[in-house]
């Protein structure tokens, strides 16, 4: 039996600008976080298994081939990584270690892809190169998501910071930073999925398209803003760019109350501008905090959301 024990990591993501505008035909610019998921494959006589002990109330422990309600599209996810290694039958176990909370907007599935992949891909003695990794990643991705556009298991896979439109060639252009943002992020519990926030804004959008192209069209140019910002490390035009794309949100109607909260109490505290990032109706908030970020992440705390300092656009 294979005695390898072998490992593999993968951040999460945040999106800095044009979640929602993208799926529109705008730009939308991604970028890799510090906080990430970690993955151990080692030898089991009972496996494949695998577990994962700090998702849900007790963890989730997964053998292939037994039913369990509520955890099928994990345990899907994990048979479509073992089967895109070669390793459908392996005596194995993997351990992910997890950072990030699932559902929230923060990558979560895409690193769990991506580390995943990573270990078996070591385990085997064969690590991925990196288009196969993508490859086998979208097909993961598939589980979770249906038709993913690749962004989020680009950037992850990838690091660093990423330019995306649909229908450009090429889809995919990485964005110079001058140095990784300075971020506060913080989570909730979602209000709804992500495909329930799209398909509502898609009935607006069709209800009134001239206002909402508008409105998109709006959204892109912030991104395109963005790029140069990014690239002179502008934090005060970053600032600005991050509150304007989230007032565009709001008025999209993606934006919760609890989103509407943690940017709110981000700028009160010191962030230089503060936006939701990823689906909203709850979920993830992204604010730039070049200074003192502590003060936000405990203010954010202390009303009961999640918040963590980390940087944001750091190659892997």
């Amino acid at each position: 039996m294979n005695t390898r024990v072998s490992t593999g990591a993968a951040p999460g993501k945040v999106i800095l600008f044009g979640e929602h505008a993208v799926v529109y035909g705008r730009p939308a610019i991604a970028a890799a976080i510090e906080r990430g998921l970690g993955a151990t494959a080692e030898p089991a006589h009972d496996g494949p298994r695998l577990d994962i002990p700090r998702w849900g109330r007790s963890g989730l422990h997964i053998r292939l081939g037994e039913r369990q309600p509520g955890i099928e599209s994990v345990a899907r996810a994990f048979a479509a990584a073992l089967e895109a290694a070669g390793l459908r039958d392996a005596r194995l176990r993997v351990t992910i270690d997890a950072e990030l909370p699932p559902g929230v907007g923060l990558g979560s599935s895409a690193a769990f892809a991506i580390a995943l992949l990573r270990s078996l891909g070591e385990f085997r003695g064969a690590p991925f190169s990196t288009g196969d990794l993508l490859e086998a990643a979208e097909h993961v991705e598939r589980v979770f998501h249906g038709t993913p556009s690749g962004l989020d298991h680009t950037v992850v896979a990838l690091g660093g910071c990423l330019r995306f439109q649909r229908g450009r060639e090429p889809a995919f252009m990485p964005v110079a930073l001058a140095e990784p943002l300075p971020v506060v992020v913080a989570w909730t519990q979602r209000e709804g999925g992500t495909r329930d926030v799209v398909g509502r804004l898609r009935e607006r959008h069709d209800a009134q398209p001239d206002l909402y192209e508008r409105l998109f069209d709006a959204m892109g140019d912030l991104a395109e803003a963005a790029v140069e910002a990014l690239g002179h490390g502008d934090f005060a035009r970053l600032g600005a760019l991050f509150d304007l794309n989230h007032g565009y949100l709001n008025a999209a109607g993606v934006s919760g109350l609890a989103n509407e909260r943690m940017v709110a109490i981000a700028r009160q505290h010191g962030a230089l501008g503060a936006k939701l990032t990823g689906a909203g109706w709850g979920g993830a908030v992204i604010a730039l905090a070049p200074d003192h970020p502590e003060r936000i992440v405990s203010a954010l705390q202390d009303a009961g959301f999640s918040a963590t300092a980390t940087r944001v656009g750091a190659t892997s």
